[in-house]
């Protein structure tokens, strides 16, 4: 039985619920995806909506919420960050009466009927659930009780390479009657995805993808500033490529004709002749790009396409031409008025910020109505921008990416000032998702007829055949991300309740691993077909082989040898003559190259059925490192299996849990001072740059990092001797010792910032980090009775949490 059901969003909603059932009423009509979603909420099914940016996908989540409070059920709305979170915290509590938020920084009424969260906070709770430990930590004190529906906002991210996971394991622990709402981007492979949630949960996953934007978009060049924007790429998303071709003939002819004249002048000077060249034909030149970008920002102001968000993918750019654009966007008494927005929201933290530049500098720009966002920022400044946003005071704002995701801050344009940005494999085009994604900003439903995306480079453009892929091209293909790591085994064995094995075959990435396995044996099954009809039986293959080995005999033999086997490889010739014999020839040479690959498609075979045997290395590993004990068959382990180590480790998610745990147990943190153990756990901070240490480490300090990266080397060794690829996974950094190390000496944010040339939200987030680090650390001297290092991890919080180091959102004040 299928338990998946596709939606066509063009045909009309037969069974859509009468007036008097609805959870909630609305003044304008519906689109057709949204009535969809709303008849499979009230059939208590799950749902996947895959929608663009600003098609209104939210209001299913939201419906959702109104649905199960009316039955009296509670709601989960998770998000991938934080800062979303705690936007979504905002907009949640203007509908419903009990709403709270649980993130890594913020607790704030987690039994409320709604929480918002991010997905490793409900993650983190289901595997705690009824286990040991499930009064420790962030999640203690969380229930599940009357739990209803999880919605998963901006489910695509389980295509995230790092993170994925986490929503594939969450998705498969949270017990089939709670239903999934899953709003996502347009994606690829979206039924494969919906299908497996249907088999999982055993009841019918409806996919409602609709590829309708409520506000039209227009993708555009600019050739003259005097002239209407060049339309590249239509609201239907036909792409002309002829326009695009002339718009980069046109940007070389002016650089090379100004190009011409310069050597002109040149030469001429060189000559010793003063008197001006004359050009031929219109005066143009390049413009700096300074120049251009002003010229824009003025060219939207002018024909009312502000605001617009300038998309830049490097957080230094962004702060740069920002401080670069001229003039003001807003008139004096905005400027009155967003002074007054912003005392109003960071009085109380105005002694902290007055002494950040990036404070000042914001604020000089944010009273001429430009501002700039990025992951630099400190939360409470981009909250600020944010919140400005939205009222309409910032008309021009320069961006990163992650402005992108989720945050719902439409605009009237973007500017995209480059359709390139850099990853770990270099200097690469943006795939077709993450183009729509940041240009689907553009167009605010309600106030736009439509949307405006234009390509401003800064530097060469890219071509035109890189441009239409980009922005026609098919989207990401969803994927599965899950890795059966050390703390996925770990944390499944500690829950009890739950297998390992039957986690692992429940999950997409085993339902991918047996289509590709399928795939697999359809290859070898046709090599196989291959060699059979070539018709060749066994006894002409061994003489044709014959003669190849005789001839390989001749090139390395010498002497005697060689010449008894260049007479063997002659009388071998003399009796193979004639086109039947060459024939056969080059079809058994032919069939040779097919047998080769048919070993190697074979050995893939058999390497990707391994699959089902499960991670047998992994628990050897966790087996000889004492973090499982007594396991005779691996498929048949349980919690008894789990030593207290392996216990232990469950509690760690900041840090690495086997290093931070294997330290712990070796006695390390026993005898260090509550300072001297923040400055060993900076070592695993994730966030890493330059390992360079700008200080003496004190000497307890130096010695115990020197023994965890001796732990880590023997632990890669282990890791080598049972087949696993290297991975930066044991990789411990020196690059936040300097600062941490001046922060618990009392120095400012300001001053740490400057000294490390760090970011103000780099910083923030260390800090952050730490604090999670330390709260984990204190869980496990709980568990363990400990006092001693309780008592001693009691008082560190204060030392940390001061200055930029904030606790807080301005979206739970207003």
């Amino acid at each position: 039985m299928s338990f998946l059901k596709i939606c066509n969003t063009t045909d009309p909603v037969v069974d859509f619920p009468p007036t008097e059932d609805l959870a909630k009423n609305y003044s304008y009509p519906l689109d057709p995806f949204q009535q969809h979603a709303i008849c499979a909420i009230h059939k208590e099914e799950n749902v996947l909506v895959t929608a663009k940016t600003g098609s209104g996908k939210t209001l299913v989540g939201e419906y959702q919420i109104a649905y199960s409070l009316r039955k009296g059920g509670r709601v989960f709305y998770t998000t991938p960050i934080k800062s979303l979170s705690n936007q979504k915290f905002h907009d949640l509590k203007e509908m419903f009466p009990s709403v709270g938020i649980v993130t890594g920084d913020i607790k704030f009424q987690p039994d409320a009927a709604v929480v918002i969260m991010t997905t490793e906070c409900l993650r983190n709770m289901l595997y705690k659930k009824g286990t040991s430990t499930e009064g420790l930590g962030l999640t203690a004190g969380m229930s599940l009780t009357g739990l209803d529906a999880v919605i998963f906002d901006e489910v695509h991210y389980i295509n995230n390479k790092e993170r994925g996971k986490v929503w594939e394991e969450t998705m498969i622990l949270l017990p089939a009657e709670v239903k999934m709402i899953m709003l996502s981007a347009t994606i690829d492979g979206a039924d494969a995805f919906a299908s497996w949630i249907g088999d999982l949960k055993q009841k019918m996953c409806w996919l409602i993808p609709t590829t309708h934007r409520v506000v039209p978009l227009k993708h555009c060049v600019i050739q003259s500033w005097s002239s209407d924007p060049i339309v590249v790429m239509d609201p239907a998303e036909k792409f002309y490529d002829s326009q695009w071709d002339s718009w980069v003939f046109y940007r070389k002819k002016i650089c090379d004709s100004y190009e011409d004249h310069k050597k002109k002048v040149a030469g001429r000077r060189a000559g010793g002749y003063e008197d001006p060249v004359i050009k031929q034909g219109k005066d143009e030149r390049p413009q700096s790009y300074v120049a251009e970008l002003n010229r824009c920002a003025q060219y939207l102001s002018e024909r009312s396409l502000l605001p617009a968000l300038f998309f830049v993918f490097s957080r230094a750019a962004c702060e740069s031409w920002a401080n670069k654009i001229e003039g003001s966007f807003i008139e004096g008494k905005q400027s009155a008025e967003i002074r007054k927005i912003v005392s109003f929201h960071l009085h109380r933290y105005m002694d902290i910020l007055k002494g950040l530049k990036q404070y000042h500098d914001l604020m000089g720009l944010l009273e001429r109505g430009i501002a700039y966002h990025h992951s630099g920022l400190l939360p409470i400044l981009k909250e600020i921008i944010e919140i400005l946003f939205a009222k309409g005071f910032v008309k021009v704002m320069f961006c990163t990416e992650t402005f992108a995701v989720g945050i719902n801050m439409p605009t009237k344009t973007v500017v995209f000032l480059d359709l390139k940005k850099y990853d770990e494999g270099g200097l690469r085009c943006l795939a077709t998702d993450e183009y729509i994604q940041m240009a689907g900003r553009a167009g605010r439903r309600g106030l736009d007829k439509e949307g405006m995306v234009i390509y401003l480079p800064s530097r060469d453009p890219i071509g035109t055949g890189e441009a239409k892929l980009m922005m026609t091209g098919r989207k990401t293909v969803l994927r599965s991300r899950m890795d059966f790591h050390y703390d996925f085994l770990l944390k499944t064995l500690q829950s009890g309740s739950l297998s390992w094995l039957k986690i692992s075959k429940d999950s997409f990435w085993y339902k991918q691993q047996l289509v590709y396995v399928m795939g697999q044996k359809e290859i070898v099954s046709s090599l196989k077909s291959k060699i059979v009809s070539a018709g060749i039986t066994e006894e002409q293959f061994l003489d044709v082989q014959k003669g190849i080995i005789l001839a390989d005999k001749v090139k390395s033999s010498v002497n005697a040898a060689k010449k008894k086997a260049q007479a063997e490889l002659e009388s071998w010739k003399n009796i193979h003559v004639g086109p039947a014999w060459l024939l056969l020839q080059k079809k058994v040479a032919d069939i040779l190259l097919v047998k080769q690959e048919l070993e190697r498609e074979e050995a893939t075979l058999k390497d990707m059925e391994c699959f089902t045997a499960g991670p047998e290395a992994t628990i050897r590993f966790l087996t000889e490192t004492e973090f499982l004990k007594d396991v005779v068959v691996p498929s048949e382990i349980t919690s008894a299996n789990l030593t207290i180590k392996g216990v232990l480790a469950t509690e760690v998610n900041e840090a690495n849990p086997i290093l931070l745990v294997e330290a712990y147990d070796r006695g390390l943190f026993s005898t260090l001072s509550a300072e001297d153990i923040i400055l060993v756990l900076a070592a695993f901070l994730k966030e890493k740059g330059k390992d360079e240490v700008s200080f003496k480490l004190p000497p307890a300090v130096s010695d115990a990092l020197n023994q965890i990266d001796g732990f880590a080397r023997m632990f890669q060794g282990l890791e080598e001797r049972l087949g696993f690829m290297p991975s930066a996974f044991w990789d411990l950094s020196a690059y936040w010792l300097g600062p941490i190390e001046q922060w618990l000496n009392g120095g400012s944010a300001a001053q740490i910032c400057s000294d490390f040339g760090i970011y103000e939200g780099n910083l923030y987030r260390a800090l952050m980090s730490l604090n999670n680090m330390i709260n984990e650390l204190t869980a496990i001297a709980t568990y363990c009775q400990h006092t001693e290092i309780v008592d001693k991890l009691k008082g560190i919080g204060s030392g940390l949490l001061r200055d930029i180091a904030i606790n807080d959102s301005l979206y739970l004040r207003i």
